[in-house]
């Protein structure tokens, strides 16, 4: 099959919808497919761009500059004509509500192939959102999210917490699929062994409150801290704590692996998250995971039995979890066995397999 994802970012790009569209696009190349990425051409978190056009490691790459910015993640681009002219035998959109996820049905219908859209848990709490871009978000909920979801052959929301909120915009329950993010098979071979090693991995952006790990580590000097991950351009974070070291860089999974291969516990104090890439990564590690409550971290983790869940910006809660984990070796045991045992089904070989089998009945029944 010739595949065309559509997505707001893409390589060289750092994001977890990025992230998402990268593993499984990988995983259906393996499989035999033709896959073509369509975004913009700008690199996330930096004012760089990509070329216009490329192919790496088998993956043709179309980038078209931005003609309209909402905001860092909701941009405009043209990229109609040269999809058409690519005569794909399906359409993958990524990110509900950005622009381009309401022309994708369309140019299926044109070329009479199926569309899918993965929705990325796009709905977030209130205050996270400037009040300009929150005021769009409810005028396009109000007036176009039913007409946009249905006019996909299928909506793939990636956590169980979306469910309700897209059914009461209107999507029908028989067009809705939940594929959730998943993780290379690569980290379920990591063995890490208890110790006083806790790290952070993901963006380091505001949105993740890294701020709850500095304020911790303050009343844990006993504990090395690490934050690993690419900074958010103009984000600014420092420390000068002795035990807390902050790493600066891209994405790469043979440096995440040997980060994680260091520390037994991982943390994620974000202000909100969907189903965190960089959280299944380390649960399939077998790290003992502490999340803030997001609703993405409450999905993924039980509390006290595969991890442990605190309130959301409480360094106090953030630390008496901390304080459970390194007090108990025995405690350390139980939450990294249960951790791996409960997400090791979802490798991306296995979600990218469930998704070409999709493709390939709707294909049959055009």
């Amino acid at each position: 099959m010739k595949i065309a994802f559509i997505c707001e970012f893409s390589h060289p790009s750092k994001c977890g919808v990025w992230n998402s569209v990268y593993h499984v696009a990988n995983e259906l190349k393996k499989r035999g497919h033709e896959i073509h990425i369509f975004s913009n051409n700008l690199i996330k978190g930096t004012s760089k761009t990509s070329k216009r056009q490329e192919k790496v490691k088998g993956i043709t790459y179309h980038r078209f500059p931005i003609t309209y910015k909402l905001s860092q993640n909701a941009c405009q681009w043209k990229f109609k004509k040269e999809l058409i002219a690519l005569k794909p035998d399906l359409i993958h959109a990524h990110a509900y509500r950005h622009t381009y996820t309401q022309k994708v049905p369309k140019i299926a219908k044109k070329l009479k192939i199926p569309c899918y859209l993965t929705t990325h848990a796009p709905f977030l709490e209130k205050g996270l959102r400037n009040p300009l871009l929150q005021f769009a978000v409810n005028l396009y909920d109000s007036l176009y999210s039913k007409k946009v979801l249905n006019s996909y052959t299928k909506v793939f929301p990636i956590s169980k917490w979306e469910m309700p909120i897209l059914k009461k915009l209107g999507l029908k329950k028989s067009k809705t699929i939940l594929i959730p993010n998943g993780f290379p098979k690569e980290f379920l071979k990591i063995k890490v062994k208890p110790n006083k090693n806790a790290i952070f991995m993901g963006r380091i952006a505001p949105i993740k409150n890294l701020e709850t790990i500095l304020k911790s580590a303050k009343e844990l000097p006993q504990v090395k801290f690490t934050i690993y991950g690419p900074i958010e351009n103009g984000y600014k974070i420092k420390s000068q704590l002795k035990n807390i070291n902050i790493i600066g860089q891209p994405y790469d999974q043979k440096e995440e692996i040997k980060e994680l291969k260091k520390n037994s516990i991982f943390i994620l104090p974000s202000k909100r998250e969907g189903i965190p890439l960089a959280l299944t990564e380390a649960m399939a590690a077998g790290l003992v995971c502490i999340s803030s409550n997001t609703q993405g971290g409450k999905e993924l983790i039980t509390h006290e039995k595969t991890g442990l869940l605190f309130k959301k910006e409480n360094s106090e809660g953030l630390i008496k979890s901390l304080e459970k984990v390194i007090s108990s070796k025995k405690e350390w045991k139980k939450l990294s066995i249960n951790s791996k045992n409960s997400i090791k089904s979802r490798t991306w070989e296995n979600i990218s397999e469930d998704l070409e089998k999709i493709y390939k009945s709707d294909i049959q029944e055009i």
